[in-house]
């Protein structure tokens, strides 16, 4: 599928190159490329050196060069064709070709694109679709911002998306499918008060693919129709509210969000309630939500151009009651007591084992450790067949950015996360009451929370030669708390064509 997607970009790369040689001041091409290094003290890298970073680093590349092409050819004021790719050494990130026409957009390939919140690249918690993983080959039909619903004199506006992606072989559930959906509205009252407010739905879903025994999950035209509309064959124990209740594995969020104009200054705010089921879609949560504030400062400003401040809860997930009937467990006082449809268990799944990731990385919330990375610090310890053995947190993310000179540009982020595990490692089981429920001295290793801090510093010095297109770049990142201490440096020259 990845060569297919190459080739097709490549392709649509070429005939659209060669329509451009007839015209003037239609295309433009631009291409960077970055040769560096990494270090840190210990056997792996920092936090922020490896994640949201669209999935192109590993602890392995301590020499690197880096690549990025993007060519645009506008055949007029509403159309225009896109074509581009990145790397990383051997890792294609993205390749893609994309035609656009006004708002619409058709894409088609793997390409960096975020899917809810807000706009920045000093934000690090998503419920969506962020930039933690590499992007996806897909196909996607869209629209790049809001369209006035007729005959409301442009105060009632909406926008939409459908996707299809496809995910990697190397997978517990190999080559799965993912489809994607969300649908946006917004009321405009920008010219009276100068406020926006939005609302709207995210809906991802893993379906498809091949188990490790050979079987082909559903995939067909009905299968994908009860995908779209959230359908499924209920539990035969009766739940209703957990993983039984639609084909494949569901999740995504509620959205809402508010943009103020203050003078030159911009706020918004957005707000995400997560849900991994129908059972626990809620509009408004206080005790499952990221809530995001944002302030871009004018253009004149230069220390401080943009503040990102980010607080999330994942902690409660509808609860520590089990997320159906089990043979067990089959009524509420062998629950112990507790309502079905609970441990959510976010971006994990029971059948799609290698959960909401590309190659290994989580697509959506960066915050949530996988097993394989806390194995870089904590001994071996159960997993329970999920790839995400840390997904309840409460954390608080700041952001900076800005310039300190007007050569020089700085992001600076800082993370406060305290990591609870997963039920499933509380209760020695996802579908389990063991461990905590039956022994208060159970030895788990996120037991009471393990408070953790990772941050960044980005620095790029634009042209320090002058007029030659070179610019430095050099990331330091540091982590510490009760999980482990760790320090590393990137550097990096990068060169520009444009």
């Amino acid at each position: 599928m990845k060569k297919l997607f190459l080739t097709l970009s490549f392709l649509f790369t070429i005939v659209i190159q060669s329509i451009a040689q007839d015209s003037i001041n239609r295309d433009s091409l631009s291409f960077s490329t970055t040769l560096g290094a990494m270090a840190y003290s210990s056997d792996f890298a920092p936090f922020f050196l490896v994640h949201n970073r669209w999935g192109e680093i590993n602890d392995e590349q301590t020499v690197f060069s880096a690549g990025e092409l993007a060519y645009t050819y506008n055949i007029n004021d509403d159309w225009n064709f896109e074509s581009g790719f990145s790397f990383r050494n051997e890792v294609f990130s993205s390749y893609y070709a994309a035609a656009n026409y006004d708002i619409l957009y058709l894409r088609l390939g793997a390409y960096k694109e975020q899917l809810g919140g807000l706009t920045s690249d000093i934000g690090v918690v998503s419920y969506g679709l962020g930039r933690n993983a590499r992007p996806v080959p897909m196909i996607e039909l869209g629209m790049s911002n809001y369209i006035d619903v007729p005959f409301t004199y442009g105060y009632v506006q909406f926008k939409a998306h459908i996707g299809q992606r496809w995910l990697e072989k190397d997978r517990y559930i190999s080559q799965a499918r993912v489809h994607s959906k969300d649908v946006f509205v917004r009321i405009n009252l920008e010219r009276e008060i100068g406020l926006k407010v939005s609302s709207g739905l995210i809906h991802f879903a893993q379906y498809g693919g091949t188990d490790p025994m050979g079987n082909q999950q559903p995939s067909g035209f009905d299968d994908f129709m009860k995908v779209f509309f959230g359908q499924g064959i209920p539990n035969e124990l009766g739940g209703t509210a957990g993983e039984s209740n639609a084909v494949g594995n569901h999740l995504g969020m509620i959205e809402i969000g508010f943009e103020k104009n203050l003078g030159d200054h911009k706020l918004n705010l957005d707000y995400q309630s997560p849900f991994e089921d129908q059972g626990s879609m809620q509009m408004i949560s206080l005790k499952n939500y990221l809530l995001a504030f944002q302030w871009l400062l004018p253009k004149e400003s230069k220390l401080i151009k943009e503040v990102m401040v980010e607080f999330t809860k994942s902690k409660r997930q509808s609860g520590p009651g089990l997320p159906d009937p089990a043979p067990h467990f089959p009524d509420e006082a062998s629950n112990f007591g507790r309502e079905f449809g609970g441990r959510d268990d976010y971006h994990n799944n029971y059948l799609y084992r290698s959960g909401y990731s590309y190659h290994g990385m989580s697509m959506g919330n960066a915050l949530f450790l996988t097993y394989d990375w806390t194995q870089n610090f904590l001994e071996p310890y159960p997993s329970y067949n999920a790839l995400f053995s840390n997904n309840r947190i409460v954390a608080l993310v700041l952001g900076l950015k800005g310039e300190f000179s007007n050569l020089i540009e700085y992001r600076f982020q800082l993370v406060s996360s305290k990591n609870f595990g997963t039920y499933a490692g509380l209760y020695q089981g996802r579908f389990n009451w063991g461990g905590v429920a039956i022994d208060p001295n159970y030895d788990y290793v996120f037991l009471g929370g393990k408070r953790q801090y990772y941050s960044l510093l980005d620095i790029l010095y634009h042209r320090p030669f002058g007029g030659l297109p070179i610019n430095f770049i050099a990331k330091f990142a540091f982590d510490t708390g009760q999980l482990y201490t760790n320090a590393g440096l990137e550097l990096g020259v990068e060169f520009m064509l444009k």
